[in-house]
């Protein structure tokens, strides 16, 4: 299912999916279309807070990260490129 596309996993599992045809990219969110994949437990919070961006803007997102006291962190790799993480 994911041969061929950009993902990434928890850092544990990353040699796993490299082997399975998969372009693995070192980021904490990866946005490949009509597939976003994040890594690590935490990297959860940032691909959410970024779910929530990506559908309902900037201010909504930025809303619940303040609510859970949270700071999105790293980067959001899209398939245009790496671009820094909004904060």
């Amino acid at each position: 299912m994911l041969s061929g596309r950009n993902a990434v996993t928890h850092t544990l599992g990353m040699d796993m999916l490299d082997a399975t045809g998969v372009a693995v990219v070192r980021a904490r969110v990866v946005d490949d279309g009509d597939l976003i994949t994040c890594g690590g437990v935490t990297s959860g919070l940032d691909l959410a807070l970024y779910l929530l961006e990506r559908e309902f803007g900037p201010q909504i997102a930025r809303a619940v990260e303040d609510l859970f006291e949270f700071e999105r962190r790293g980067t959001v790799w899209r398939n245009t490129g790496r671009t820094p993480a909004p904060y």
